[in-house]
């Protein structure tokens, strides 16, 4: 029996394509189930990631503060928060337990303080007066 030696070098190569074609699937296949099993692991997936980092927490009423001019305004009030519906957007704050801080740390520092204690804000709307508010603080969960 002749052999062709053409027929034996067109057998070795389908030989090794069809090997390496069966080596690539594995790995794939190998590679795809470990990133789907490591995706859905509740320590290594994205929605684990997103919540622990995601939040700010401090005690106090729940308000971004801003600077307009000499005036320190409320910028905005926290939904679920102490301030809320008890402060609006636009008030100047006056004074927060009988004091008027010079600076805007100062002001952030006195507004806040420990969970169930209380603080007085004296403010101002600029269409219907002062107002004197009590509030009592609490852990606020800022989103960011």
């Amino acid at each position: 029996m002749k052999i062709d030696s053409s027929a034996l070098a067109r057998w070795r190569t389908a030989r090794r394509i069809a090997l390496g074609t069966i080596v690539v699937a594995g790995t794939m296949s190998t590679a795809a189930a470990i990133a789907h099993r490591v995706a859905d692991h509740p320590c290594n997936g994205a929605h684990a990631r997103a919540d622990i980092q995601s939040y700010y927490t401090y005690s106090g009423i729940g308000i971004e503060l801003t600077r307009d001019g000499d005036d320190l305004v409320v910028a905005r009030v926290f939904p679920g928060t102490p301030a809320d519906g008890k402060l609006f957007e636009g008030a100047v704050l006056l004074s927060v337990d009988g004091e008027s801080p010079r600076h805007i740390q100062q002001w952030t520092n006195m507004i806040r303080g420990e969970q169930g204690s209380s603080v007085e804000l004296e403010v101002v709307y600029p269409c219907s007066g002062r107002d004197t508010v009590v509030l009592e603080r609490d852990l606020v969960r800022v989103r960011y």
